[in-house]
């Protein structure tokens, strides 16, 4: 008799599969159809529609079998596993449906697997009430007519032949095929059936701790099993102990890589447990535990006949230390293995008699350790010197110290040697935590022949990788006379403790001064430092001739500085003239030499006349202290001038009006009188100018500014309304600026102002493409325009200026068609949406449509609505995409 649970399920299987087949509900043949419009504004605020073209589609006869429960062969879910006696019968329930959208004729065939263990009897009975008992003569080899949407509940019942060993199974499957298109199956429906039930061992087993171990960490391992589905019992000769063979259940596991500790628990519910040892995985076996050695453990529960019961508990515990030297990431994986009779002929060989545990899996966690010290000895324990970049060093346990004398404002240089003496790659921060005050220090790589490079910090090592590296400190100029000076390099391990060495400078000598002063082209004179005057143009550089003497005891370079605007440049053969590109930093000035430069003081254009200071000022870059200056004087000459900006291009349409805004800047040094000349267009376009958008408007234009002062100049250009055609005209208005002031000077600006006739027209575009899934991230081109139910389809509709005027406004109206559901709908950022007509709009893509249709509109000025101040440009085009469901 059917259970209510099996009842149940097969109503719930037989409803969801139903509300699924619904889904394909539009008939065939029916049309869907669909047409958009586009609404826009001209260039003189008139409103025109456009509608697309119209896209249609035809759904489709479409043919859908499918039988439930499903089941691969060789996967079947425990909710479809029966077992019944030998000679008995088991009944296995369907429900077949037809989810096409028209009638359809279906061949059921019962098919049994050839790869399992017997074969059961079958007969294929209808089940009109769907509670998983037959009803009604057989129906194998019957076609089966369904209706659209209709199903059918079905039973195989399935006779295990007498005599089937106990344990043994057999496969069986119900496929449907359609009549109506017999490439449509549903094919993979597979129960299973199982003569009565043996004793078996559930076992498992659990590492511990799960979370990563250390090398030198211990894990507890347990081996748990189980008795189910009936009494087990004892194995003759299971295995051989100390020489002599032992009858019972065995559990046995050879250790991976790791070192034996302990048993810490052998037990059994029934009968006597014993743990075993092993030190040669598990050939040969002792119930003694060695001293050392042991590679695989057991546990020998003895007993006669079927001694456990169902529910039977077995457990065999014991602990393994990690080993030293295992990289971090290491997976150690480890099994276990049962024997017992599970059907009493004493042999454990029969299928289900032998238990293998899944995998334990555990890591080995990353130990993070690094070490530095003086080169070649990371670890300390230093002795010996060497000598680098001409410098001597020694070194003594964890220091080395810089004995050669280093001159204040050079570098002083150590080498050191980095190692990771942990288990894991590791990025390792490498860094001088202590310096004397002023010492500036970095570290750096470094080369076997003594080159030093950049070094990318952090660095990264693998376990037990060395690298060299180099320490270089620039010693100040004001350090002379320091004595025995420490540094403190340290190593800082990513997630680790930071390791330090010291490094000692013994000696700092001193250094001298630098001068500049104006040059005379004569690099072995002494720099003057008496003021000079030199005079320019606004908009010339005034260019001064210097001289700069390293008066110290070594190569110094030295930063360039000015009171005012200034680019330094080298003088190679002191003739006054830049040679090269501009500098803020002199070469190395060899101790004792003098290098020319030449100083060019930008003078802005406009800049007002007279004589202003002007200080060059040379700075050590080893020692800020070690500074020279010279004060010098430009003077600015009186110039007239002044700019009109920016060109200006507009369109609009015959009897349009457009107006150009610019700005009239006096660039002079003193306050100008400008004039605007009129302009006689060829083309018969009227132009006129003011300084106010409203006007009044005159043909010519005349007023004054100030030094630097702006004005706005506004141009307004009218085409008359009988111009036919596109014509353009480019014209350039000339502003004539005179200078107040002697010796009044005049200067001439210009601006051009292109202005077209343009033509108003615009088209909208509608395609269709089906979609692979609701993403449609792949759309493709529907064949023969025949879709089928549940097609997603995607509208694509693409508003395009054609003409050569700019178009406001401009808006897409759609809607929903007839026989599908709305999805979604998208366009680029900037396009806005309606759904209540125009009168709200929105950034984000409506979720629904309230009334079956929507706005799209181009938000070119991003305030968030849609009006005539949003334009859409000649060749300007956006687009919209529409995605539906076919019901």
């Amino acid at each position: 008799m059917l259970t209510h649970s099996l009842a149940r399920l097969l109503s719930t299987a037989a409803l969801s599969l139903l509300s699924a087949a619904l889904a394909a509900g539009t008939p065939a043949n029916t049309p869907i159809s669909n047409t958009a419009s586009l609404t826009y504004l001209d260039a003189l605020n008139v409103q025109r529609t456009q509608p697309s073209n119209v896209s249609v589609v035809t759904v489709r006869q479409v043919y859908v079998v499918s039988v439930d429960p499903s089941a691969p062969e060789n996967a079947i879910p425990a909710g479809r596993q029966f077992a019944a006696a030998p000679g008995t019968t088991t009944r296995l329930p369907y429900v077949v449906v037809n989810g096409g959208n028209g009638n359809d004729t279906f061949t059921l065939a019962t098919v049994k697997s050839g790869t399992d263990g017997f074969d059961v009897t079958t007969r294929l009975l209808p089940d009109t009430n769907c509670d998983g008992v037959g009803d009604g003569p057989a129906i194998d080899g019957v076609p089966q007519v369904l209706a659209a949407d209709a199903t059918l509940c079905v039973v195989i019942e399935a006779t295990v032949p007498a005599g089937t060993p106990a344990g043994a199974a057999a496969r069986v499957s119900l496929t449907a095929t359609s009549q109506g298109s017999p490439a449509v199956t549903d094919t993979e429906n597979y129960a299973q059936v199982t003569a009565a039930a043996t004793g078996t061992l559930s076992l498992s087993k659990a590492a511990s701790p799960a979370t990563p171990v250390a090398p030198g960490g211990t894990l507890t391992y347990t081996v748990s099993g189980t008795v189910q589905n009936a009494p087990a019992g004892a194995v003759t000769g299971v295995v051989t102990v100390d020489g002599t063979a032992r009858t019972g259940v065995l559990i046995r596991d050879v250790l991976p890589a790791v070192t034996f500790g302990a048993v810490t628990a052998a037990s059994a519910s029934s009968g006597a447990p014993t743990p075993l040892y092993s030190t040669d995985g598990g050939v040969t076996w002792s119930a003694a535990a060695p001293a050392s050695g042991v590679n695989a453990v057991g546990l020998l529960v003895e007993g006669t006949g079927a001694f456990l019961p169902v529910g039977s508990a077995l457990t065999l515990s014991f602990t393994a230390t990690i080993p030293t030297g295992l990289a971090a990431g290491t997976t150690i994986r480890n099994s276990a293995v049962s024997t017992l009779d599970g059907n009493g002929d004493g042999d454990g060989a029969d299928p289900g008699e032998t238990s293998t545990t899944p995998e334990t899996i555990s890591t080995v966690a990353a130990v993070t350790s690094v070490a530095v010290g003086p080169a070649d000895f990371p670890q300390g324990g230093a002795s010996g010197s060497y000598t680098l970049l001409g410098a001597s060093i020694t070194r003594a346990g964890d220091t080395q110290t810089l004995t050669t004398p280093v001159t204040a404002g050079t570098d002083a240089t150590f080498r050191q040697t980095l190692q990771n003496t942990g288990n894991a790659p590791t990025s390792v921060t490498l860094d001088v935590t202590a310096a004397p005050a002023g010492w500036s220090c970095t570290v750096a790589s470094i080369s076997a022949s003594d080159t030093l490079g950049t070094l990318t910090n952090p660095v990264t090592l693998a376990a037990g990788q060395t690298l060299d590296f180099a320490v270089r400190c620039a010693v100040p100029a004001g350090a002379a006379g320091t004595a025995n000076a420490a540094l403190t390099v340290s190593a800082t391990p990513q997630g680790g403790s930071a390791d330090t060495t010291t490094d000692t400078v013994a000696q700092v000598v001193a250094a001298g001064a630098p001068v500049l002063g104006n040059g005379d082209l004569d690099p072995t004179t002494p720099p003057d430092q008496t003021s000079v005057t030199v005079s320019t143009p606004p908009g010339t550089p005034a260019s001064f001739p210097l001289e700069l003497r390293n008066g110290g005891v070594s190569p110094e370079s030295y930063d360039l500085t000015s009171s005012v605007s200034t680019q330094f440049f080298i003088d190679t053969n002191c003739d006054g003239t830049p040679d090269g590109a501009a500098i803020t930093t002199t070469p190395s000035v060899p101790a004792g030499s003098t290098v020319c430069l030449v100083a060019q003081v930008t003078v802005p254009a406009g800049a007002a006349a007279g004589t202003s200071p002007a200080t060059f000022t040379a700075t050590s870059t080893a020692d800020p202290t070690r500074v020279s200056s010279v004060t010098d004087a430009v003077q600015v000459n009186a110039v007239a001038s002044g700019t009109i900006a920016p060109d200006g291009a507009q369109s609009t349409v015959a009897g349009g009006r457009v107006t150009y805004a610019h700005t009239l800047t006096n660039t002079s040094n003193g306050a100008v009188t400008y004039t605007v000349a009129p302009y006689t267009s060829a083309q018969g376009f009227t132009y006129t100018y003011a300084t106010d958008p409203n006007g009044p408007f005159s043909a010519t234009l005349t007023g004054t500014l100030a030094a630097g002062a702006s004005t706005p100049v506004y141009v307004r250009v009218d085409v008359p309304a009988g111009v036919t055609g596109t014509p353009s005209e480019a014209a350039t208005l000339t502003v004539t600026l005179s200078a107040q002031d002697a010796p009044q000077p005049t200067a001439t600006a210009q601006v051009t102002d292109t202005t077209s006739v343009q033509t108003v027209q615009a088209n909208l575009v509608k395609s269709v493409l089906r979609c692979p899934d609701v993403a449609c991230a792949a759309p493709a081109a529907i064949p023969g325009d025949l879709v089928s139910p549940d097609d997603i389809l995607r509208y694509t509709l693409l508003a395009q200026n054609t003409g050569t005027s700019v178009l406001s406004g401009v808006t897409i109206l759609d809607a929903v068609p007839a026989n599908t559901t709305f999805l979604s709908v998208a366009a680029a950022p900037g396009v806005l949406f309606s759904v209540d007509g125009g009168a709200t709009w929105t950034a984000a893509a409506p979720t629904s449509l309230p009334t079956g249709e929507f706005l799209a509109g181009l938000d070119s000025d991003a305030n968030g609505r849609i009006d005539a101040a949003d334009t859409l440009a000649p060749g300007g085009s956006f687009q919209v995409t529409f995605t539906v469901q076919v019901n």
